[in-house]
């Protein structure tokens, strides 16, 4: 089954709402879609960063490492892999444009095989928790009617991205506890914005808050600044999400001890086969992983696929509100009653692209 073309498809799209303010109204994204010998496709979907043109993102997909893959069969995915995450570490390719091949060639296998991505990865369960994730809002009264609205349409958990004050921050997690009741898991992301002294100070408040896990609360180069916070506080630490290197990376927090969970996602940890090496190694360790979103709704299926395949995950990480954040599919993931999302039974990721929206919104295109 020989890999024979890939082609990029680059489409404007209004920026997420948690982008928006810093990077523009505006984003890029690159639809890339792998061909094998009798016209069968694999797609995934890769997003250019901080307001960016898709570019540079399209040319290292078409450029440098699609004459390293075009030609291969497309059941050496591993070997595909290694050779392109070869090209990542000295910087001339970006980590997305490999994930974005990666991804796009496992859903060509699923549907070589007909079988559906989760399957192919073990098939532990069909459905997992989703955890509502909210954007950078301007009051606290935001918050609440926001999470007090998720609580409403079936999510059980909901996770903050705070303002980044320590003193306003605890008010903040208080102020949703309170709205939310005690049985409604919350999580509190930081985005790395404190320093060691902050990061306890709202660590120790959240863990009598009885909130399910402190996301990134210091910059991730300081290693040693989460192994003594882990040991310091009862609640889980969470972090590694950007981390350069990702898998690779990942195993140095793991040798500190200094996470009790990895945050995983196909975007940044190099596609599913980055983010299954990364669940593998985090399950030796006794350590969870924690859904990050995939960057765009297509790539956060192929994360459902993942994580329902996986050992050691519980949630589904889904930003809200969701139209922001909802685009170029023709359906989206959303939790039933009891908060869970299941993914599809179709070949490979098995969701339908809207071609129609992409081509409304059309930049430019690049192929081998």
């Amino acid at each position: 089954m020989r890999i024979t073309h890939i082609r990029t498809v680059c489409y404007g799209q209004p920026a997420v709402p948690i982008h928006a303010k810093r990077f523009g109204h505006d984003q890029e994204i690159v639809l890339v879609t792998v061909e094998a010998e009798g016209g069968l496709e694999g797609s995934a979907m890769a997003r250019a960063h901080g307001g960016q043109s898709g570019r540079g993102l399209a040319e290292a997909i078409v450029k440098s490492l699609a004459p390293r893959v075009v030609g291969q069969d497309a059941r050496d995915h591993e070997a595909i892999w290694q050779a392109m995450v070869s090209m990542e570490p000295a910087g001339y390719v970006p980590v997305f444009a490999v994930s974005a091949i990666d991804v796009a060639l496992w859903d060509l296998l699923g549907k070589a095989t007909n079988v559906p991505l989760y399957r192919m990865l073990g098939g532990r369960s069909n459905r997992i928790l989703a955890y509502a994730s909210s954007a950078n809002m301007e009051s606290i009264d935001a918050y609440v009617a926001e999470a007090r609205r998720c609580v409403a349409r079936g999510y059980k958990a909901y996770k903050l991205h705070p303002f980044q004050v320590a003193a306003k921050d605890i008010e903040l997690c208080r102020a949703v506890r309170e709205a939310v009741g005690p049985d409604v898991a919350l999580m509190l992301d930081v985005a790395k914005a404190y320093d060691r002294i902050d990061s306890l100070k709202v660590g120790r408040a959240i863990d009598k808050l009885g909130f399910t896990w402190y996301e990134e609360p210091t910059s991730h180069y300081d290693i040693e600044g989460y192994a003594q916070l882990r040991r310091a506080l009862d609640i889980p630490i969470v972090g590694a999400e950007t981390v350069a290197g990702h898998v690779y990376s990942v195993a140095n927090f793991l040798r500190a001890d200094a996470l009790d969970m990895v945050l995983c996602d196909v975007y940044w940890k190099a596609g599913v086969t980055g983010m299954v090496k990364t669940a593998v190694l985090c399950e030796a360790f006794g350590v969870k992983v924690a859904s990050h979103h995939g960057a765009s709704p297509l790539m956060n299926y192929a994360n459902l696929h993942v994580l329902c395949g996986a050992t050691n995950a519980e949630y589904i990480e889904i930003l809200v509100p969701e139209e922001g954040y909802d685009y170029a599919l023709k359906a989206y993931l959303a939790p039933d009653a009891q908060g869970f999302v299941r993914p599809p039974e179709a070949p490979g990721i098995g969701v339908e692209i809207d071609h129609d929206y992409i081509a409304a919104n059309k930049k430019f295109e690049l192929t081998t």
